[in-house]
């Protein structure tokens, strides 16, 4: 099936699904009350009246608790079904490009001042991690991130896109992780499991451990004493308080680290989901491979290493529990299993790290597979090593719904190592510095792009396009943009060479100024090795590729007139633009312009 008919039918099967578990949870519950009612009456027939005897009572009260845990396991199988049927509404509302708003932003992993991160709308509302993320813990989250962030390898690059290639057609697998976790698109956070497994285990509950444990031996001999009239049963107090300090003690020591473990359990079924789906599923692609390998390996194997931290964690609040809490306080069931969690983090710590990173690495490999297969029209471009080159066939940007998406030829490097576009406003000048940008971006992080053919070699990334002034730190637009140029100089120094993405290039000074320090800027990115491309309203600006013949080219994008409507095509075409629409769109708003 097409992606959009493939999502329908698994959001209909859900949705049928859950109706048919709602009617059944109705019912279950009508039962329950009826039940309920019979048991009561049953108990006072058999405990106020004594007209029954006692064993009436058992079968009632059997009753009710079966029907208890069968609601609760349809409760369980209706939430799934809910979650099936909001996890395929998300889906159609990709495929019809009403995804902005909808899933993590990951504007927690946007750094401050990236070269490209903010000028080409990696993160926020609307944006490409937003339109990408599958993921539904902060380990894939912030994977994902990184591989937007930083250039792959060229080896890495292909190893991504095999495992890419493999991951989407795996519908089941995505699936079944996502009602697993049903995250319903919340926002990321830094990883609590990840957070406390790299804290120091502590190491004084093993010895604390056997002294409870001798305080315990106290009390059973100071109960079996008193019991023989040999001592008072005050001994037996004696050791209870006791345990109740060395308790007490432990916990102002590693209640802390308790309690960030415990927020730690949050995340364990959603990784568990996804140990379960690498554990089961059989993988080709090497890094598929290798993932699951790390996942596996030896004793160390994170799957019953996990499950064996959260079979602790609820040992040790069991120990909260109404009826059992007095027991507990008397054992020191608090230090013991506060020492058995303890003991998991000074043995598996280290390893809990990687298993961690491997999960997240999973995870964005099926963010980008996801996109993959909702987008069978993308392709996976062909990323080599060479002279700095990017060759693009009818590329477009990503994120642009399809039925506005324009497909433009590019071609940076060899001959033409700097585009000089030119164009009128809003004809898709911005568009196209953005277009190159993102899809350099998701090349090199092992997705696919929108394009009939990419081919690339690795390339930093640096970009000027949303370079705004800042009144907080007393600079102008035009002093941030000159810093943000000698940045991307300094980086094309770098051991990768640079694709530079400048945007209305020195805006903000006067035309002299502009013509001298523009010249002087891009000349500076071509002998550095550097490929790019820069807008400009300033025709003056245009000449600057009659200096670099060999190096340059004009390009631009046109717009005209149909009656009273400015129309754009969005078409590069060869050459500088002849004509400009800002004085008719003044007058279209109504502005006195003659």
């Amino acid at each position: 099936m097409e992606p959009q008919e493939e999502y329908r039918s698994r959001r209909q099967r859900h949705a049928a699904a859950l109706e048919a578990l709602e009617q059944q949870y109705r019912r279950i519950g009508t039962a329950r009350l009826l039940v309920f009612v019979l048991l009561i009456t049953v108990a006072v027939a058999v405990f106020d009246r004594e007209i029954l005897s006692p064993p009436f009572f058992v079968l009632p009260l059997l009753g009710f608790f079966s029907l208890m845990v069968w609601h609760r396991r349809i409760e369980d199988r209706r939430e799934r079904s809910r979650r099936g049927v909001a996890l395929y509404g998300e889906a159609l509302a990709r495929l019809e490009d009403r995804w902005r708003g909808r899933g993590p932003t990951g504007q927690a992993f946007a750094p401050a001042g990236h070269a490209f991160a903010a000028d080409l709308g990696l993160f926020g509302a609307g944006s490409l991690f937003q339109a990408l993320c599958r993921a539904t813990t902060p380990y894939g989250g912030r994977a994902l991130a990184s591989w937007l962030l930083t250039p792959a390898s060229v080896p890495e690059i292909h190893a991504r896109q095999e495992a890419v290639a493999e991951l989407a057609p795996a519908l089941e697998v995505r699936e079944a992780i996502a009602l697993a976790a049903g995250r319903a698109g919340n926002e990321f956070h830094e990883g609590a499991l990840l957070r406390w497994c790299g804290g120091t285990a502590d190491s004084e509950l093993a010895r604390e451990r056997w002294i409870s444990l001798g305080l315990l031996g106290g009390v059973l001999i100071a109960a079996w004493l008193w019991a023989s009239g040999v001592v008072g049963g005050i001994w037996m107090l004696v050791f209870v308080l006791l345990q109740g300090i060395l308790i007490r003690r432990a916990r102002a020591r590693c209640g802390a680290s308790i309690h960030a473990g415990d927020e730690a359990l949050a995340e364990l079924a959603d990784l568990k989901a996804i140990l379960d789906e690498m554990d089961s599923a059989q993988f080709a692609a090497p890094l598929l491979v290798g993932l699951a390998s790390t996942l596996a390996r030896g004793e160390e194997s994170a799957r019953p290493a996990l499950s064996s931290l959260r079979r602790r964690f609820d040992l040790f609040e069991s120990g909260h529990n109404l009826f059992f809490a007095p027991l507990a306080f008397v054992i020191g069931w608090e230090i013991h299993t506060m020492a058995a969690v303890e003991h998991w983090r000074a043995r598996f710590g280290r390893s809990a790290e990687q298993w961690l990173a491997a999960l997240g690495r999973f995870e964005a490999l099926l963010s980008l597979a996801c996109r993959a297969f909702e987008r069978p029209e993308e392709i996976f471009p062909e990323v080599e090593e060479g002279a700095p080159q990017f060759v693009a066939r009818g590329l477009a940007h990503p994120l642009l719904p399809a039925a506005e998406a324009v497909g433009n030829d590019i071609a940076l490097g060899g001959d033409a190592a700097l585009l000089l576009v030119s164009g009128s406003n809003m004809s898709g000048k911005s568009t196209l510095l953005r277009s190159v940008g993102a899809s350099a971006v998701l090349a090199q992080a092992g997705g696919t792009v929108r394009a009939a053919a990419l081919s690339l070699t690795p390339l930093s990334i640096g970009a000027s396009i949303r370079t705004e002034d800042s009144l907080l730190d007393h600079r102008s637009r035009f002093q941030s943009e000159i810093e943000r140029l000698a940045l991307l100089l300094a980086d094309a120094d770098g051991e990768r060479p640079l694709l530079f993405l400048l945007d209305e290039l020195l805006a903000g000074t006067n035309s002299h100024d502009r013509r001298i320090g523009a010249s002087a800027v891009l000349r500076g990115f071509i002998e550095r090795g550097a490929i790019g491309a820069a807008t400009t309203h300033d025709l003056a600006l245009t000449a600057i590729v009659d200096e670099e013949k060999e190096r340059a080219r004009n390009v631009h994008f046109e717009d005209r007139f149909e009656g009273d409507r400015l129309v754009f095509d969005y078409r590069l075409r060869e050459g500088v633009v002849t004509r400009s629409n800002a004085l008719d769109l003044m007058r279209a708003v109504g502005l006195p312009v003659s």
